[in-house]
């Protein structure tokens, strides 16, 4: 074969792959897109809804937050939200695969873009209404690509380059503060591959560089400051200190944050890590940097015990995929240890092992409260691990579970995978392959639970079936929903009273808030049981002493309406 059938070869197969990658890319995120809005993205909606997109409504964001939110509502409708990020992905997905091929080549970048896809992390972030799952990481990969073509060219063209380039840093941080991440890791990408010829030109001009982005930010800031009166500088920068504290941290949230974002990650993201050689590391170190220096922003600098941590997490999806897709790739680049029947015997096992594991889902599980936590923690320590796990956050996803023993289970054989590849080197393969067999079907069961709940139940089944029922009665005027379940559904019927949380630290204020609000409301409440209320709680024992008038079960999800008159 010669060299220009070789080229047509390899074209072909990148767009079977790419096809291949995009139907993935839909089946598993086009059933998310009428997921009920949670939390945040329900005072976003209806923000949006009210023709406001003032930064004020987007907890004092950077007015690009509200411009891109804004344009959402305008060309895709309030009730077709999830198609921004979905968009916003799709580009990614675009600028990943030019990104990690020009650094790396086209098999590594294809690897990585197949984790990307795959990912249950990504899948959410491709779906949730906010910055932090496709915006922000959007605006990352335009700067490292315009950053290495800045850096690849002579010329006039490369001052044109350049500007594009603070240009995406500018507009990434009028998305988000928390861009000034990004910044940093080009300033210490830059200066570490500098460190030996570094001059006093190229501290001139970095710093020279710096003076102007700060310039340039500003001078938008002051414009947008002109343009829309009711953005407030002080109000953004108000809002961002409210985080900078080194006191009174809730580190059992934390903690807690912590695990679940690694839970969102699945182990194909995190085992396969084992396997970086100094090589792989050098050539990904800009990556590792972002990394490293988010982490030091959301755990270290600033405290977000009391946010969406597991939601800024998100940050890791692209460094970690453009990783793991390269040490995958140069792992089956080895033609030595890639042999016909090892290869059908890993296949062979990998199946068994994932056909354990999603059995593990069909077991008996208990459904613990969420509160106390100390019961959840117990049964961890005592290796009772037959309980759900619920999934939830401030910007979705609305509330679904997920078996505790599958996923630690998953994390655990993946763990004795990537041991047994850091020992016997020549077993890569196969370690490789299971774990990715592994890795696909951990982010399925994640992805259908969200989608369907057919194992543990649906959310939005008993929400829809709760809602119409509120929506005919005559008797129900304004409702107090559990969580803020339902709440934009029960906007639009006008019959949104308000929200409840079943956190201990909340009590004494919805003492006084459910006596008032059965004064005044008729005493009616929407409880869409996840998580789990502690029926030994103060709220247990309140609604165990109302009447409900409407109740529907979906496997491990229940749907009640109290009427506490």
């Amino acid at each position: 074969m010669n060299n220009s059938e070789n080229i047509l070869v390899h074209k072909k197969t990148l767009i079977i792959l790419s096809i291949i990658l995009g139907i993935i890319f839909l089946v598993m995120r086009l059933p998310g897109v009428g997921l009920p809005y949670h939390q945040d993205e329900f005072k976003s909606a209806v923000s949006l809804a009210g023709g406001s997109v003032t930064a004020g409504n987007f907890f004092s964001h950077p007015p690009l937050t509200a411009l891109f939110l804004g344009l959402g509502n305008s060309f895709l409708g309030n009730a077709n939200l999830r198609f921004l990020p979905i968009i916003f992905s799709i580009l990614i997905c675009f600028l990943f695969f030019d990104v990690v091929k020009n650094r790396y080549g086209a098999k590594p970048a294809l690897w990585g873009l197949f984790l990307l896809v795959i990912g249950f992390y990504s899948v959410w972030a491709s779906l949730m209404i906010d910055t932090d799952g496709a915006i922000i990481p959007f605006f990352l990969l335009l700067s490292v690509n315009l950053y290495d073509r800045w850096k690849n060219v002579v010329g006039w063209i490369k001052y044109v380059i350049f500007s594009l380039f603070i240009a995406s840093l500018v507009l990434g941080f009028l998305v988000k503060l928390s861009f000034v991440i990004v910044l940093g890791m080009f300033l210490v990408d830059f200066f570490l591959e500098r460190q030996k010829t570094l001059t006093k030109k190229d501290v001139f001009y970095t710093s020279l560089s710096i003076v102007g982005f700060v310039i340039f930010a500003g001078l938008v800031f002051g414009v947008v400051s002109l343009w829309r009166p009711e953005f407030s500088f002080g109000q953004m920068i108000s809002h961002a200190l409210l985080y900078f504290h080194f006191g009174g941290r809730d580190y059992t949230q934390v903690i807690v944050q912590g695990v679940k974002s690694v839970f969102y990650l699945s182990p194909v993201l995190l085992i396969p890590l084992l396997f970086i050689s100094k090589e792989l590391f050098e050539k990904t170190r800009i990556f590792f940097i972002y990394v490293f220096l988010g982490l030091i922003f959301y755990f270290v600098l600033f405290d977000f015990s009391r946010g969406a941590l597991d939601k800024y997490m998100m940050f890791l999806i692209v460094p970690l995929s453009v990783i793991v897709g390269l040490i995958i790739s140069k792992i089956f680049d080895n033609q030595t240890l890639l042999k016909g029947y090892r290869i059908v015997s890993s296949f062979i096992i990998g199946f068994f092992i994932v056909l354990l594991l999603f059995i593990l889902n069909f077991i008996n599980h208990i459904v613990p409260p969420l509160y106390p936590k100390e019961e959840w923690f117990g049964r961890v320590i005592h290796l009772e691990w037959n309980i759900l796990n619920p999934f939830n956050g401030g910007s979705g996803p609305v509330g679904f579970y997920i078996s505790f023993i599958f996923i630690v289970v998953s994390f655990l054989i993946s763990l004795i995978l990537g041991i047994v590849g850091c020992v016997k080197r020549n077993w890569l393969p196969e370690v490789a392959i299971i774990l990715i067999m592994i890795g696909f079907m951990y982010n399925a069961v994640f992805a259908e639970e969200l989608f369907f709940g057919k194992i543990n139940g649906s959310t939005a089944k008993v929400l829809n079936e709760a809602v119409s029922f509120i929506y005919e009665s005559n008797d129900i005027k304004k409702i107090l929903t559990y969580n803020d379940i339902g709440a934009y559904e029960l906007s639009r019927v006008g019959k949104y009273a308000g929200r409840f949380y079943a956190a201990p630290q909340f009590e004494d204020g919805h003492r006084k808030k459910f006596t008032e609000y059965v004064r005044n409301n008729g005493g009616y409440f929407l409880v869409v049981d996840i998580p789990h209320i502690n029926p030994e709680s103060f709220y247990g024992k309140f609604f165990s002493r109302c009447p409900s008038v409407f109740n529907v079960k979906d496997s491990k999800i229940e749907a009640t309406i109290y009427d506490c008159e």
